[in-house]
């Protein structure tokens, strides 16, 4: 199994380290790199940053996951997910599939970059 995290801020992808343990909070399998240190190792960054007893220390990601959770929360946004799960789902594609005949089309030269 893999490790369940999410890395990145305005895009995310996935961790692709081997999961070692769960979070304690919210049950993900995790990696050693995203288990927080405040946490005695326990719980994943995301879980330690929201939690308002956890202080961030020097050099380490707690501070980032926090910043990123306060951004999205304050502004709304929600970042691309580009990794196992398709960002664009079928509904969003769907003007890009093949069609048998294109109706609008009378003839069969449809000319090149140069014609003119």
């Amino acid at each position: 199994m893999t490790c369940e995290a999410r890395k990145g801020f305005l895009t995310l992808s996935d961790c692709q380290n081997p999961a070692a343990t769960q979070c304690s909070n919210c049950a993900r399998s995790m990696c050693p790199a995203h288990l927080a240190p405040q946490s005695g190792f326990t719980m994943c960054f995301d879980c330690a940053a929201a939690n308002a007893n956890m202080q961030p220390g020097e050099n380490d990601e707690l501070w980032a996951h926090r910043y990123r959770d306060d951004y999205r929360t304050s502004t709304g946004y929600v970042p691309i997910y580009t990794s196992r799960h398709h960002y664009y789902d079928s509904q969003d594609t769907r003007s890009f599939d093949q069609r048998g005949s294109d109706a609008l089309m009378d003839d069969d030269d449809r000319g090149g970059f140069g014609d003119s």
